[in-house]
């Protein structure tokens, strides 16, 4: 048990306070994060959401006319997996906020640190202050596991090699993210890659993340065998892959965001080759995958299962001139498990 309980404080502090993740893909393409504006009014609302939180708050200039800004946060999913919880923000309450502005000049700010009332600083669980307050360590929202409301016992319990609850470290770069481009695309490959538009995009809306993108997840994925199958349940968009572990389980004639997966092991690894995608795009910033693509992924736990190496081979001989693999690891983390995504359809455009 002491091992254990070591091993979770030092994932803990990795996860706490690190540097920031990189910017998830829709805030790239409406944020400028070169640069950092402070904005200061009275919150007026809070949601807590996936795929991204928003604050709302008035904004008073000098000749005293109010304006409504709107503060983009990240999902309440990834504040969980940092282990924060946003309940010292209040409606009501005279704040600061410190973020990347709009590259609309709009009156909104992707929102990377807030003052509080109180002279705290909340960040999201980045571990980077930014206000004084913060470097002087008051920096305030972190929830320790042992009250995370998880069973922890129960959860070391159950655990069986590789059927539990894998999490992500979102600050290290070997973890997530995941898909970061320079892949061999061909001619058309290029060709489709350019016509892609960061501001009207299907992966701006929920649950359109398929096979393998779906991998990139950070949020909690639980293993759980079912008959001769293995379902891999994702909190991202709720989704769940399907692994068919009977070698003699039969493909469905059409494609799918998933597709087929059939598995085996070898030794501990759980290796999975899935066809029949029909998932539309490969990457984040609009590279694209055709209905040709197979892919093979490798689980790789280590002897106590405290962690997972993870790699992904991908085929596509119609947008990539040659095979590639991608790799990332997830971690054993008994204080998490897999909760509903809720996630809020939101509309972007020019």
């Amino acid at each position: 048990m002491s091992r254990l309980i070591t091993l979770i404080s030092s994932i803990t502090a990795l996860c706490l306070f690190t540097g920031s993740v990189n910017a998830h893909h829709s805030t790239v393409a409406l944020f400028d994060g070169s640069q950092t504006i402070e904005v200061t009014g009275v919150i007026e609302q809070v949601s807590w959401r996936n795929p991204h939180g928003y604050i709302l708050f008035s904004v008073e200039d000098e000749s005293g006319s109010s304006e409504m800004w709107r503060a983009e946060t990240i999902s309440y999913s990834v504040m969980r997996n940092r282990g924060v919880s946003g309940d010292e923000i209040k409606v009501g309450d005279t704040i600061t906020m410190a973020g990347a502005p709009s590259k609309l000049d709009r009156p909104e700010i992707l929102a990377r640190n807030v003052l509080l009332p109180g002279g705290y600083e909340f960040d999201f669980g980045t571990g980077n202050a930014y206000f004084p307050a913060g470097k002087a360590g008051n920096l305030i929202g972190y929830v320790f596991p042992e009250d995370s409301g998880v069973d922890i016992d129960a959860a070391m319990a159950s655990a069986d090699g590789i059927f539990r609850t894998w999490s992500t470290i979102m600050n290290d770069p070997q973890a997530f993210p995941m898909f970061t481009g320079g892949y061999p695309l061909n001619d058309a490959g290029e060709d489709f890659l350019a016509e892609w538009d960061p501001w009207d995009n299907e992966l701006l809306r929920c649950g359109t993340k398929g096979t393998p993108l779906i991998m990139m997840t950070p949020f909690p994925t639980e293993f759980v065998e079912v008959g001769d199958t293995i379902e891999m349940r994702m909190e991202e968009y709720d989704a769940m892959r399907t692994i068919h572990m009977n070698p003699n389980a039969v493909a469905p004639e059409g494609n799918t965001m998933f597709g087929f997966s059939r598995g085996h092991w070898e030794g501990n690894t759980l290796v999975v080759e899935t066809d029949h995608i029909g998932a539309g795009y490969f990457g984040p910033t609009g590279e694209p995958q055709s209905d040709q693509i197979s892919i093979v992924e490798r689980f790789m736990p280590v002897a106590d299962y405290a962690r997972m190496d993870y790699r992904l081979t991908v085929t596509d001989p119609v947008y990539y001139t040659e095979p590639f693999d991608l790799t990332k690891y997830f971690v054993w983390l008994p204080y998490h498990q897999v909760t509903p995504y809720e996630c809020l359809q939101q509309e972007f455009g020019r």
